[in-house]
């Protein structure tokens, strides 16, 4: 249930049963020269709706911006800092929890996101004993695909074969393949240190940080490579990843959650 495509008494009758809801963020940002920069928002959402229905359990709307600073070289990329994001969530969601709600399931799709999540959910707890919880939809779908991918660079990495994939399953109309390309080599920052991610750069036989932009290894705003991508190979990976996404929300919205002196939610 979309709480924003119902009436208020509605919303009123969920909360007499359960007292979970899905909050899903996405964001607007480069994802290369083949995707529209909504892609990320387009499939949060659509990943909610879709979850929230089978699961019988209510959802926001998705919001649509996130912390997106290391894609700001690229037109087009809106980015709020992560104190905003931080006082955006907990207002919401402490408005919901003065209506009932107490499991707040943050639908995530941007790593920028996931420490503000973090304090927000901490401070529920701390507030109004509820409790939170995130699940990332492009983890999951990697981690539940099932399938075989074609492309040898990074298929699963920001605008290649799976992202592209489910897509063009989901939202065609922002896909434009023909103007798809392959990453090429990530610029390397020296002869010992080998990009892995934004952020992330391997020397030896570990990692650790350097919190580089996008487009100081990878000209294309990508890290994978996309031009393998197809829908059919988008509706196997986006079928599993939703019924995961139900057997996990499921999960949450029953379980006995906290040992707090309160009571268990």
């Amino acid at each position: 249930m979309r709480i924003d495509a119902v009436p208020h008494t509605d919303v009123r009758r969920y909360l007499e049963q359960g007292n979970t809801i899905l909050i899903p963020i996405g964001a607007v940002e480069c994802y290369g020269p083949h995707l529209a920069t909504g892609t990320e928002t387009a499939l949060c959402g659509a990943w909610a709706d879709a979850v929230a229905e089978q699961a019988g359990l209510a959802t926001t709307p998705v919001l649509p911006f996130n912390y997106s600073t290391m894609f700001l070289d690229y037109s087009g990329t809106c980015s709020i800092d992560m104190a905003t994001i931080e006082q955006a969530l907990f207002q919401m969601c402490s408005g919901l929890a003065q209506q009932g709600f107490r499991r707040f399931l943050f639908v995530n799709i941007h790593a920028g996101s996931i420490g503000p999540i973090e304090s927000v959910c901490r401070s529920l707890r701390v507030q109004y004993d509820a409790v939170g919880g995130l699940i990332d939809i492009f983890s999951v779908m990697r981690d539940t695909g099932n399938v075989q991918y074609k492309s040898d660079k990074s298929p699963t990495g920001h605008g290649g074969e799976m992202v592209t994939s489910v897509t063009m399953h989901v939202r065609p109309d922002l896909v434009f393949a023909d103007r798809m390309e392959k990453p090429g080599a990530f610029r390397r920052f020296s002869e010992e240190l080998t990009t892995l991610t934004s952020g992330k750069v391997k020397l030896g036989t570990s990692s650790f940080m350097v919190f580089s932009n996008i487009s100081d290894y990878s000209p294309l705003g990508i890290q994978g490579d996309p031009t393998h991508a197809t829908a059919e190979l988008g509706q196997t990976i986006w079928q599993n990843s939703i019924r995961y996404g139900v057997h996990a929300a499921t999960a949450f919205s029953t379980a006995s959650l906290t040992g707090s002196p309160h009571g268990s939610i």
